[in-house]
């Protein structure tokens, strides 16, 4: 790829981020909606963790302040990692709209991210104050130094892409089936539970506990969380090098699967 087709498929995301944001921008009520229900699941394991870890109790080590800001933690990376593709183009697959996306002289892929794109740009608007309110009104004693936020957004926009890919991945059986949002639920409850949301990694022993380091959900949702606080279930060198590997694999994933899709979708007269 030359400077000319990099500057052109900057154009085009530029372009469609643009445009899709006062697209999303006109629903923003059901944006910030879905902003909140993000907050919960992570902010109840909070609360229960602080339950558990009052009294100066410690659970492996780790006491009420450790969970405090682990779990704030979970909060920003779930709000700054957010993707909602199973609404918008699982929906263009199934009423066909999808066709007219499928003629453009480019990618489908310059659209899904634009959107992408603009369903974050508008979702900051309210999770971003409402992360501040949230650190400001719990107060941890623990605060990250300057080096670990620096890279903890290196992790984050790493997950960002990660979570992304992965959703984008199982919208994509959308092609095949009309099941999709179930598939898209239970690739989130995936994250839930074995991204370290549920509980910290750390706290999985045996088998299962080792080998969730090495899967995907690791690195779209602890793994940040862990670099935020300078904890770490594996080595920082470690959890960027799975990052990208799991970038790479997905990538080729979703294109194969995009493919046969389109195949199919070409074939029953799309």
């Amino acid at each position: 790829m030359n400077n000319g087709d990099v500057l052109t498929s900057l154009r085009l995301l530029k372009g469609y981020t643009a445009w899709k944001t006062m697209d999303v921008f006109s629903w923003r009520s059901f944006m910030y909606l879905l902003v909140f229900s993000q907050l919960i699941t992570p902010l109840v394991s909070l609360l229960v963790w602080q339950a558990v870890t009052a009294q100066e109790q410690t659970v492996y080590g780790w006491s009420s302040s450790e969970f405090l800001v682990y779990y704030l933690a979970i909060i920003m990376v779930r709000q700054l990692t957010v993707s909602y593709e199973h609404h918008m183009l699982g929906m263009n697959i199934y009423t066909g709209e999808v066709t007219s996306l499928l003629l453009k002289p480019h990618h489908l892929l310059y659209s899904v991210i634009g959107e992408n794109l603009a369903v974050k740009i508008v979702s900051y608007t309210v999770s971003i104050p409402l992360i501040i309110v949230l650190w400001m009104g719990f107060t941890p004693t623990i605060l990250p130094s300057f080096s670990n936020v620096m890279l903890f957004v290196l992790t984050v926009v790493n997950a960002s892409i990660l979570r992304f890919l992965w959703l984008y991945l199982l919208t994509l059986t959308a092609f095949w089936t009309e099941k999709t949002q179930s598939i898209v639920n239970a690739g989130e409850v995936a994250i839930f539970f074995i991204g370290g949301e549920v509980a910290p990694l750390f706290l999985i022993h045996g088998f299962f506990g080792d080998a969730a380091y090495y899967l995907p959900f690791y690195g779209m949702m602890g793994f940040p969380a862990e670099t935020l606080i300078g904890i770490k279930g594996i080595s920082l060198s470690s959890g960027l090098l799975l990052q990208y590997a799991w970038i790479c694999t997905l990538v080729l994933l979703c294109s194969w699967v995009y493919k046969k899709g389109i195949k199919r979708y070409s074939a029953l007269g799309g």
